[in-house]
């Protein structure tokens, strides 16, 4: 468990890295507590949030990239979202799955007692991609559908129209602030228009090529008074 660090954000929002700056989401409510993602899997994640929640919990894949589905075969029963299903059994790589996946929608409300979340669509990163919305402290647990580098490449990933939808869509909803998969500190909700601009402003040349991870992609960066973005994403990913 001591492998384990924790950024508290909030005193029922905790940050969980188990390594490579891949972080977990922690939601401890009065009755209920939710786990979003489960991180690569390397260590016993199960132990740790036994150890610190007195009450049972839910387990929530925000999407079905290996580094937030790998601690699933941790716990019994994971939710995530049905479109997303065949993402996860590809990040899988074959591997028997010990864990029993169920069905989490769009638009349901989870009570955890005294705070509820809300799902919502991230779609983009990759088609089933969710947001949890902590309603009560105004915070959106995005896992990477707002990374400051925003991949959207590989299996699953959605086109770049789509994205753009989705982020337009993403500003209409009631919170402030956001976490994502890849940090331990929370963004300002108009950190958000950064990617918009980039999208509208977007750099496609020789001069922004890349290879990222062995995918032959583009680089798009972008910076203004609302912060920092990097699309990157594959020629495909554009039509």
């Amino acid at each position: 468990m001591e492998l384990f660090s924790c950024t508290k954000i909030s005193d029922r929002v905790w940050q969980i890295e188990e390594d490579h700056g891949v972080f977990c989401t922690l939601v401890r409510g009065s009755e209920l507590a939710a786990l979003i993602d489960t991180g690569y899997g390397n260590r016993n994640l199960r132990a740790f949030v036994e150890a610190h929640v007195s009450t049972p919990y839910l387990v929530i894949n925000s999407h079905g990239h290996p580094d937030h589905i790998g601690g699933n075969h941790w716990f019994d029963v994971v939710y995530a979202r049905k479109d997303e299903w065949d993402v996860i059994e590809h990040f899988e790589e074959h591997e028997e799955r010990t864990c029993e996946l169920r069905d989490i929608q769009v638009g349901s409300s989870l009570s955890l007692g005294d705070v509820h979340l809300e799902v919502i669509s991230l779609a983009g990163h990759t088609k089933g991609s969710i947001g949890l919305l902590l309603k009560e402290e105004k915070l959106l647990i995005a896992g990477d559908a707002l990374n400051e580098e925003l991949w959207l490449f590989n299996y699953g990933a959605l086109s770049m129209r789509e994205l753009y939808e989705t982020l337009k869509e993403t500003m209409q909803v009631d919170f402030s602030w956001y976490l994502c998969g890849h940090s331990s500190r929370k963004y300002p909700k108009e950190k958000i228009e950064a990617h918009i601009r980039n999208i509208e402003n977007l750099k496609v040349d020789e001069g922004t090529k890349a290879d990222t991870i062995g995918f032959e992609t583009y680089r798009s960066s972008f910076e203004d008074g609302c912060g920092k973005s990097e699309l990157v994403f594959t020629a495909d990913r554009l039509l």
